[in-house]
C-alpha cells in the first residue's frame, strides 16, 4: 500500500509510529515527553498503552490524533502520515476517521442523548435522516435506547460515556483513541465501559487504541504496551483476559 505521500505503508496496521520524539519549554527547561518511540498496531485489535502519570502516553495519544505535532518521527494512521497534514486537513481526519474518547466526557449540555451522537454526522453535512438512523444503532449498542432523550445532567458517569463512546463511533472510524476513559468513574461503571469497548473490538474489528494507568483497564485489551519516561520497556499478551493482578505484575517488572 502506498500513503497520500508516497511512503510504503502496511495495510496489516492501523497505526505505525516511527522513531516519534517529542520535547516541551518550560520557561528555559526543555522537558522531554517521548524519547524515540516505535509503535504499531493491527487492524481490529484493542491495544492499551500503560504508564505512570508523566510517561507520556496521552503526549502519544495526541500526537497520533493529529491534536499535536511531533518534534521528530514519522507517525502514519490507516497509511496517511498524519503530521504531513495542515491543520484544516488533520480537523478533518480527525472528524472523519478517527473517534476520540475522552476522560472528561465532552457532551454537549443542552442537548439530549441522541442529538449528542447525531452531532459528528451532522457536522459532516449528512441528513438528518441518516444521523438518526445511525445514531439509533449505536445507542441501542451501547444499551442506553431508554435514555435517548435525556441531558447529560440526568445521566450518570458511566451512560455519559457510553454516550461519547456511541458518539466516537458516529461516522464509522478506522480508529477509537481512548484517553483514560474510565478516570471519572466509579468503579462498576468503569468495568462496564471497558467491558463494552472489548465487545466492540471483537464485535464490530473497530481498532482502539486506549491510554490508562490502570492494570484493572488494560486487563481487557489484547495487548499491552508499557511506557516510562517516554520510552516503551516492552509489551503485555493480556489476550482480553480482564485479570487485573496478572497484568498488575508484570507491568511492574517492566516498569522497574
Amino acid at each position: 500500500m502506498i500513503s497520500t505521500n508516497g511512503l510504503l505503508s502496511n495495510p496489516m496496521f492501523v497505526i505505525e509510529v516511527e522513531d516519534l520524539h517529542k520535547t516541551y519549554l518550560l520557561g528555559d527547561e526543555a522537558i522531554p515527553a517521548l524519547r524515540g518511540v516505535g509503535l504499531s498496531v493491527e487492524r481490529g485489535r484493542f491495544a492499551a498503552i500503560m504508564g505512570a502519570s508523566g510517561s507520556g502516553k496521552t503526549t502519544l495519544l495526541h500526537l497520533i490524533g493529529g491534536l499535536d505535532l511531533p518534534d521528530r518521527g514519522l507517525i502514519r494512521v490507516d497509511g496517511q502520515v498524519v503530521p504531513s497534514l495542515s491543520d484544516h486537513e488533520r480537523t478533518l481526519f480527525r472528524r472523519r476517521r478517527l473517534g476520540i474518547i475522552f476522560q472528561a466526557f465532552n457532551l454537549m449540555p443542552s442537548l439530549t442523548a441522541l442529538e449528542n451522537v447525531m452531532l459528528p454526522m451532522l457536522i459532516d453535512g449528512a441528513s438528518t435522516a441518516d444521523a438518526r438512523r445511525r445514531a439509533d444503532e449505536l445507542i441501542e449498542r451501547v444499551r442506553l435506547s431508554h435514555r435517548v432523550r435525556h441531558r447529560p445532567a440526568t445521566l450518570s458517569g458511566g451512560e455519559q460515556q457510553r454516550v461519547a463512546i456511541a458518539r466516537a463511533l458516529m461516522t464509522r472510524p478506522v480508529l477509537i483513541l481512548a484517553d483514560e476513559p474510565t478516570g471519572n468513574l466509579d468503579p462498576t461503571s468503569a468495568v462496564q465501559i471497558w467491558t463494552l469497548l472489548r465487545e466492540l473490538a471483537e464485535q464490530t474489528q473497530t481498532t482502539i487504541l486506549m491510554v490508562t494507568h490502570e492494570a484493572a483497564a488494560a486487563a481487557y485489551a489484547d495487548v499491552v504496551h508499557v511506557l516510562k519516561q517516554g520510552r516503551f520497556t516492552g509489551t503485555i499478551d493480556a489476550g482480553g483476559c480482564a485479570d487485573a493482578a496478572l497484568v498488575a505484575a508484570r507491568y511492574s517488572q517492566l516498569a522497574d
